[in-house]
């Protein structure tokens, strides 16, 4: 065996030690690691772990980790719960021009102040669905505004 293979084992062993430890200590304090959520109970044990590991993030990694895995967790359950098919449903029907004229109505804005896609008058013709917004078109505004393109694409 060498030299790499021998590290490996060592720390394959000392991650099964803790995670083992992890697991005596929260099943004494009656919790699970979070996989997958299944209930109205673990989803709001998720959430208030989650706001714990954001209030407390040190930065590290393996927290970032964590985060991201728990944040999957409570996105799938979200998707697919009872409770949230209608939200799922109104949020699914907002499209990227709707997205555009909350920006406008937030930030006080007129037709003629978003160059972005043109001209006052492109812009009344994209308000009013006679226009879809271009790839190019929603580059720069997410730009402009700090967002993510994904935002004003229709959720699929």
């Amino acid at each position: 065996m060498s030299a790499a293979e021998a590290i490996n084992h060592d720390a394959i062993h000392e991650l099964a030690v803790r995670l083992k430890e992890l697991q005596q200590t929260l099943e004494h304090m009656n919790g699970t690691l979070i996989q997958e959520i299944t209930n109205e109970a673990e989803y709001d044990k998720a959430l208030a772990l989650l706001d714990e590991l954001t209030e407390s993030d040190d930065g590290s990694k393996s927290t970032e980790r964590v985060i991201d895995m728990l944040c999957a967790s409570i996105k799938r359950y979200e998707d697919t719960a009872p409770q949230f098919t209608d939200i799922n449903e109104r949020v699914s029907a907002i499209k990227g021009v709707d997205i555009l004229k909350f920006l406008m109505k937030q930030n006080g804005l007129t037709g003629s102040d978003l160059p972005e896609i043109g001209d006052k008058t492109v812009v009344s013709r994209t308000l009013n669905n006679k226009r879809i917004l271009s790839s190019l078109d929603i580059q720069r505004l997410a730009q402009r505004f700090h967002l993510d393109p994904g935002a004003f694409y229709p959720i699929a």
